[in-house]
C-alpha cells in the first residue's frame, strides 16, 4: 500500500475530513503525573555483551523511548510490506546508550567507556578477536568514532576529516586493522575505513548507498560487508542511472486489474502492499541497487547488472556470490520477501556461475501444518567448508498430505557448481537445519509441526548419504521440561562464524540450557560426549539463587561467565570456576529498577477444571497489606496453543529470580493502586486428535476464571473490581472474553484482529482456512458478539500498524459494532504509529489513558449484580 509523505497527506485528509468530524476528533497528546513518567522513562535494565574471545564484559546502559513523534514523521512510503523513508535518517538525538563498561573476567580491569560531558554513546562493536572495541560517541549534535584496546588497555578517538552526520554499522575487518563504517547525512550515506594502527578514517564512497535495501527492510546489513572478513567490501549502491524520483500521478491513466486462473494461491492478510504502476515505479526507484566491489584505496568496481537484491552473502572463501534478485511481475498480495526471485551464484566480476532457483509466480506456502512451496525452498552456503551449498526441496511437492517415505531432500552443489547437483540426506520430518562440526560429524534436525515432533541426529558429511543417521533425541518440541538445550557457539576469530565450542581433545560439545522443571527453571549447561551421544551435567543452577550461564570461557568447560541473582539480589556478572568451586563477582550492579524495590511479586500456580496446570507472576503495590482490604488488579495476558495438556501445564520462570516490573504502561498501574497479574497464562490446547482452536472460548474463559479465583483466594483481589488487557492476539483475546464472560468489568484492546473472515487463510497456529472450519472463524470472532459486549472497552490501534492480519480496519468496524450496539466503547488511534508502539508522546499518553480509563470502570466502578461475583465454574453472558 502507498502512502505519499505523511505531511502531504494529513494536509489533504484534513481539507476532505475537517467538516466531517467534530472538534473532539483530534485529542492533544496527555501525560500521566510527573512521577509515572520518571519511571516509565527510566534507564534501561544493564545489557551485557561478552567479547569474541570471552576474556571481557561489556556493560551498558541506555536511556528507553528516545524516539518521539516528531522523528516518525518524515516522509515515508509504504511499498511491498516496508516502511520507506523517503529521505536519509541522520538524525542523532535519538540514540541513548548513556554508559558503558568494560570488565577483564578476572575482576582486576574495569575500563569505563570514555563519553565527553553531557554525551551518549550510539553503537558499539567487538573486533574478531575480542581484544578491541570500537564505538561511536555524540556530543555537542556530533558524532565520532573511538577504539578501545582492552588487551593494550589503551584508548583513542579516530580523527577523520570532514566526518559528520550519523555514524554506525561499525563493522571490523577480521584481522582487526581497519573498522569500516557509515555516515548519514542530509545527502545520503557514505561508507568510511578507519586505519586502526594510525588513528584515522578516511571517506571510501560518496552518499551512494542503498540506505533503503539496508537498514532491515528487505535485508538484514548495513548495505555494505567485508568479503571474507577482508578487503574489498561489497556494497549495494544506487544506480547510476536512477534519476529522480517519480512523479506522484494525481489522474488515473487507467484501471487496477489482478488475476487468477485455476492456480491456488492462498496467502495471509498483510499491511503496505503495492497497489498501483506509481508504487511500482517508487518500488523500482528506491529498491533498485547497483552490487559493486570497493577497494580500501576507493576504487569502486560494479559487478554484475543493476537490481534488487535481497541477498548477496560470499561464499566462506570470499570466491563467489550468492545473490537473490526480484523480479516481475510484482504482486499486489504479498511483500517483498515472497516476490518472483531467482537466486543465483555470481563471481566477483558479476558473471552468472549457476541459477539455482527462478520463480516467475509470488509463492507463499499454504497455513496448512507442515505445507512448504514446492521446489527448491532454502539455499545457503555450507559454513565449513570454502564455496558448496546446502539446498532442500519437498519430496512431497510441499503438501503434508501426500504419502511419501521422506519429506525433504537436502543435497548439496560444490565450486565450481558445473556438475550435478547431489543429493545428501533425506528426512522423514521436514527439515529443521543442520549444525556442521567437523568434516566427518554434524547434527541434523526435522521436525514437523503437527503432533510437535522434533528428532535430532548425528549424520557423517563425508559419507555417501550422510551415513548411517544415529539418533541423539526424539521429543516434543513443546515439552519444556526434556529440552536439552541449544550448543554452546563461540565466534571462530580466523572465520568469524559461529561454531559448537569443543574440548581440547575434541571429544566433548556443550549445551546450554533453560533447565525447565515442576520446580522452576534451573539453568545448566552439559556436556556432549561425541563418542557415545550421552550428556553429562556439569553444572545446574541450585535454590535460594537463579544463575544462567551466559557463556563458556575455556574450551574444556572449567569457567563460566554467569548472571547470578536472587529474590533480593538484582542481577549481576560472576566468573564460576568449577574446578576450584569458586565464585568471582565481576560487575557491582545495583537495583536496576528502585522505584519498584518496595513492590511484592510471587510466582503463583493454580489449576484449571480441566487439570491443565496454570501460573501467573502477581505483583501487589509497595506497602500493601491484606489488611488494607482487597485491591482492584488488572490482567496482561497472551493465549498460547499447544498440542497437549502436558506441555501446556509446564512451569515457566523460576521463584528466586530478581523480580521487577518491566516499564510497559500496564505495570504502571502498580505505582496507581492497582495489583498486577501479569502473564497469566490462556493455554489452548487440541485434545483427542481436535485442533487447539475448536474449543477456543471454552478453555479461554475457564483460564481466567481460574485465574480470578486464585488472586481473590489469596485474599488480595476484589472479584468485582479485575479488568483485564493485551496487544495484539491478547487483545483478541480481550474482545472474546468480554464477549462469552462476565468476568471482568472492562478491557483494554491494543491492535488487535476481531473478524476473522479478514484473515482467511490462517491466523497464528491456525492451520485451516476459513472455508474448511467456517465454524472455528465464526466462533472465534468477537466482532460477531459485538452485541453481547457489555462491559466498557478500550481500544487502541497504530494508523500504520505493519503486523500480518492486524489492519486498522479490524479496530475500526469493531468499534462500529459496539457503538452500533449500545455498548460503551473509547477508540483511540495512534498516529505513525506501526503494530508496537514507539514514540515518547505515544507511552506517556496511553499510560492516561490506562489511568483514567481504569479509574472509572474499575477502581471506582460501582457494584454489578451478585451473579456475576460468585467463584467456580466461568461466568457465561
Amino acid at each position: 500500500m502507498t502512502r505519499i509523505p505523511y505531511r502531504r497527506v494529513i494536509s489533504t485528509a484534513c481539507l476532505m475530513l475537517a467538516p466531517l468530524l467534530p472538534a473532539w476528533a483530534q485529542q492533544p497528546y496527555q501525560s500521566p503525573p510527573a512521577d509515572l513518567v520518571k519511571i516509565l522513562e527510566a534507564p534501561a535494565n544493564p545489557v551485557t555483551s561478552i567479547s569474541p574471545n570471552r576474556r571481557w564484559v561489556l556493560v551498558t546502559v541506555s536511556d528507553p523511548r528516545t524516539i518521539t513523534i516528531g522523528d516518525m514523521a518524515d516522509s515515508a512510503y509504504y511499498l511491498a510490506g516496508s516502511k520507506i523513508r523517503a529521505n536519509p535518517d541522520y538524525r542523532i538525538d535519538n540514540l541513548g546508550i548513556r554508559s558503558g563498561t568494560v570488565s577483564s573476567i578476572d575482576g582486576k580491569i574495569e575500563w569505563p567507556l570514555q563519553v565527553p560531558a553531557g554525551g551518549r554513546i550510539g553503537s558499539t562493536a567487538w573486533s574478531a578477536n575480542g581484544d578491541q572495541l570500537a564505538y561511536t560517541t555524540i556530543s555537542n549534535g556530533a558524532m565520532s568514532v573511538q577504539i578501545l584496546d582492552v588487551a593494550a588497555a589503551r584508548a583513542r578517538r579516530i580523527s577523520a576529516s570532514g566526518l559528520s552526520g550519523k555514524i554506525r554499522d561499525l563493522d571490523w575487518s577480521r584481522d582487526g586493522k581497519n573498522l569500516a563504517f557509515t555516515a548519514t547525512t542530509s545527502s545520503g550515506t557514505a561508507l568510511w575505513v578507519a586505519d586502526v594502527v594510525n588513528g584515522t578514517a578516511r571517506r571510501l564512497t560518496g552518499p551512494t548507498i542503498n540506505f533503503t535495501t539496508a537498514r532491515g527492510n528487505i535485508v538484514d546489513d548495513p548495505g555494505c560487508n567485508w568479503l571474507n572478513g577482508k578487503a574489498p567490501l561489497v556494497c549495494r549502491l544506487w544506480a547510476s542511472n536512477r534519476g529522480a524520483v517519480p512523479k506522484l500521478s494525481e489522474v488515473p491513466t487507467g484501471v487496477i486489474v489482478q488475476e487468477s486462473y485455476g492456480r491456488s494461491a492462498p496467502v495471509r492478510t498483510y499491511e503496505y502492499l503495492l497497489q498501483s504502476p506509481t508504487d511500482e515505479a517508487l518500488f523500482d526507484y528506491y529498491f533498485n541497487d547497483q552490487l559493486s566491489l570497493i577497494g580500501l584505496d576507493g576504487k569502486i568496481t560494479p559487478i554484475g547488472q543493476p537490481g534488487i537484491h535481497t541477498r548477496v552473502t560470499p561464499s566462506p572463501n570470499g570466491s563467489y556470490l550468492l545473490v537473490e534478485t526480484v523480479q516481475r511481475p510484482y504482486s499486489y498480495q504479498v511483500p517483498i520477501d515472497v516476490f518472483p526471485s531467482r537466486t543465483e551464484i555470481w563471481s566477483l566480476n558479476g558473471k552468472v556461475v549457476r541459477e539455482i532457483r527462478n520463480s516467475h509466480v509470488a509463492e507463499e506456502a499454504p497455513s496448512a501444518r507442515d505445507a512448504v512451496i514446492g521446489g527448491i525452498r532454502f539455499v545457503n552456503w555450507r559454513p565449513d567448508d570454502p564455496a558448496t551449498l546446502v539446498m532442500v526441496e519437498a519430496l512431497d511437492k510441499g503438501n503434508p498430505r501426500n504419502t511419501v517415505p521422506k519429506r525433504d531432500q537436502v543435497s548439496l552443489l560444490s565450486a565450481p557448481f558445473t556438475g550435478e547437483i547431489k543429493p545428501f540426506v533425506q528426512t522423514e520430518y521436514r527439515y529443521g537445519g543442520i549444525t556442521w562440526i567437523s568434516p566427518n560429524t554434524a547434527f541434523l534436525t526435522e521436525r514437523l509441526s503437527r503432533g510437535a515432533k522434533q528428532r535430532v541426529w548425528t549424520i557423517d558429511p563425508s559419507a555417501p548419504n550422510g551415513g548411517t543417521p544415529k539418533l541423539v533425541w526424539d521429543r516434543s518440541a513443546e515439552d519444556r521440561y526434556s529440552d536439552p538445550g541449544t550448543w554452546v557457539l563461540v565466534q571462530d576469530p580466523a572465520t568469524e562464524r559461529f561454531v559448537p565450542l569443543r574440548s581440547t581433545d575434541g571429544r566433548y560439545l556443550y549445551l546450554r540450557g533453560t533447565g525447565a522443571s515442576p520446580e522452576g527453571d534451573r539453568p545448566f549447561i552439559d556436556r556432549f560426549d561425541l563418542t557415545t551421544n550421552k550428556t553429562e551435567r556439569l553444572w545446574q543452577s541450585a535454590a535460594p539463587d537463579y544463575e544462567q550461564a551466559l557463556q563458556v570461557v575455556d574450551r574444556d568447560a572449567n569457567l563460566l561467565i554467569t548472571q547470578r541473582e536472587s529474590p533480593t539480589d538484582p542481577p549481576n556478572i560472576f566468573v564460576r570456576d568449577l574446578r576450584k568451586a569458586s565464585l568471582t563477582q565481576i560487575t557491582k550492579l545495583g537495583d536496576p529498577a528502585p522505584y519498584f524495590a518496595n513492590v511484592k511479586s510471587q510466582l503463583i500456580t493454580y489449576t484449571r477444571p480441566d487439570g491443565v496446570k496454570l501460573s501467573a507472576t502477581l505483583y501487589l503495590p509497595a506497602g500493601y497489606d491484606k489488611s488494607q482490604g482487597r485491591l482492584p488488579f488488572f490482567f496482561w495476558a497472551y493465549p498460547r496453543e499447544f498440542q497437549s495438556a502436558d506441555a501446556a501445564s509446564q512451569l515457566a520462570g523460576s521463584p528466586y529470580q530478581f523480580k521487577r516490573p518491566a516499564r510497559q504502561n500496564y505495570l504502571m498501574l502498580l505505582m496507581h493502586g492497582y495489583g498486577v497479574l501479569d502473564g497469566p497464562t490462556m493455554p489452548i490446547v487440541g485434545a483427542n486428535g481436535k485442533e487447539p482452536n475448536d474449543t477456543y472460548i471454552e478453555q479461554l474463559v475457564a483460564s481466567a476464571q481460574a485465574a480470578v479465583d486464585k488472586i481473590v483466594d489469596m485474599g488480595v483481589a476484589d472479584r468485582d473490581r479485575v479488568g483485564i488487557g493485551g496487544h495484539s492476539y491478547g487483545a483478541f483475546m480481550t474482545l472474546n472474553l468480554l464477549a462469552h464472560s462476565d468476568i471482568f468489568r472492562t478491557g483494554i484492546a491494543e491492535s488487535g484482529a476481531y473478524n476473522r473472515t479478514l484473515t482467511p487463510f490462517g491466523f497464528q497456529s491456525e492451520p485451516r482456512t476459513y472455508w474448511e472450519a467456517p465454524e472455528v472463524y465464526n466462533a472465534m470472532s468477537p466482532f460477531n458478539y459485538a452485541n453481547k459486549i457489555n462491559e466498557p472497552v478500550l481500544l487502541t490501534h497504530g494508523q500504520r500498524d505493519d503486523n500480518s492480519g492486524t489492519f486498522p480496519i479490524q479496530s475500526e468496524r469493531l468499534f462500529a459494532a459496539i457503538k452500533g450496539n449500545g455498548g460503551n466503547v473509547r477508540y483511540i488511534q495512534l498516529p505513525l504509529e506501526p503494530h508496537g508502539y514507539t514514540a515518547r508522546e505515544t507511552q506517556r499518553h496511553l499510560l492516561w489513558e490506562y489511568i483514567n480509563w481504569l479509574d472509572r470502570y474499575v477502581k471506582n466502578a460501582p457494584p454489578r449484580a451478585a451473579t456475576s461475583a460468585t467463584a467456580g465454574s466461568p461466568i457465561p453472558k
